[in-house]
């Protein structure tokens, strides 16, 4: 049976333990019923239609729903919830209203994103995001060289475009490399790295290597989306059509946004790929950016770069270990990424 209305989708969703954690710590509840009314009770006061059908339902950082109303619309809805700790997933509603308005002339540069519907509202005591629903396209395995300088290049287009839209206000950069802990608060519930113990150790110790050369190098602040990973593009032929997760847009140190996307460039669990890039698919990412960025990094700059990467597969690494504490799914994981890595540095610089 296909799960139709919203609250068939959520009842099956919910009968996933992670699902249900991850519900109660963004809407506070794992009660289908009352999700349901929430996200339609939303819909007719803002887009003045009734939920008619659920497309897609989905729980990670946010809550998201692709939705069709019944004048016939179709949309993306997320709720997130507001976050102004030392969390890696920052949520305020200036920052999102930020976002939208950057998203907004992305869209008119017929960049590959989707449109915004109506500005970030704040909603009893959550922000709701309101997209179109853009299904199109589907993802290819971005081990391919092709589909890699793809993503590559895409993202030195996505910095370019966006240069102007630095001092925006909403956007604020926070710099967790400068906190005393070593990780940030992970960016979802379901990630404990205080259960690990002493079977983290070696992980810590690669991250701590590399936070001592991030900090030692400055920073070069863009407007950057800071979840350039496989599982939010959607391709036709080897063109990239759409992106998804514009929550992710974000003021931050460059070399530590390529450092996320050369580490996590492969990383979709939607199709059966290799989640993790190899060391030399890594650094070709780097280059490929860096040729149509039209400016060389210095010795300096890809050593920051690389050492944000090492760092950003052993934080996913430590992810990994929170919810399979035995190395059951060590075979392809980021762990075992890090564990071969050959070299002080995952680009090998």
């Amino acid at each position: 049976m296909v799960e139709r209305s919203l609250y068939e989708r959520l009842t099956k969703l919910f009968e996933n333990e992670a699902n249900t954690i991850l519900s109660k710590s963004i809407v506070g509840t794992t009660d289908a019923v009352s999700l349901t009314e929430f996200v339609d009770d939303f819909c007719k006061t803002y887009l003045k239609s009734e939920v008619s059908e659920c497309l897609y339902a989905g729980l990670s950082v946010g809550v998201s729903f692709g939705l069709k109303l019944k004048n016939g619309q179709e949309i993306f809805l997320k709720i997130n919830k507001l976050n102004s700790d030392d969390s890696i997933a920052q949520c305020s509603f200036e920052g999102m209203k930020a976002i939208s308005k950057v998203q907004e002339k992305l869209s008119e540069f017929k960049f590959p994103c989707p449109k915004v519907i109506i500005s970030p509202v704040e909603y009893r005591d959550v922000i709701v995001t309101v997209n179109s629903y853009e299904d199109i396209g589907v993802q290819k395995d971005a081990h391919n060289p092709s589909i890699r300088k793809a993503i590559a290049e895409k993202y030195a287009e996505l910095i370019k475009l966006t240069d102007s839209y630095i001092n925006m206000d909403g956007f604020k950069y926070f710099n967790f490399y400068k906190n005393e802990k070593l990780f940030p608060a992970p960016h979802n519930a379901l990630f404990d790295f205080n259960k690990a113990g002493t079977a983290a150790t070696w992980i810590d110790d690669i991250a701590a290597k590399s936070k001592k050369i991030i900090n030692s190098i400055p920073d070069n602040l863009v407007l950057g989306h800071c979840d350039w990973s496989l599982k939010h593009f959607r391709f036709v032929n080897d063109e990239i059509v759409m992106i998804y997760d514009w929550d992710s847009l974000c003021l931050q140190d460059e070399y530590h946004l390529l450092g996320i996307a050369a580490s996590t460039f492969t990383t979709t669990w939607d199709i059966p790929v290799k989640i993790t890039p190899s060391q030399h698919e890594a650094y070709e990412f780097v280059r490929e950016y860096e040729k149509f960025r039209s400016k060389k990094f210095t010795k300096e700059e890809l050593m920051k770069i690389s050492a944000c990467s090492t760092y950003i597969i052993a934080y996913t690494a430590r992810c990994e270990l929170a919810v399979d504490p035995d190395n059951n799914n060590f075979e392809g994981s980021f762990r075992q990424a890090l564990s071969k890595m050959v070299g002080d540095n995952y680009l090998g610089i």
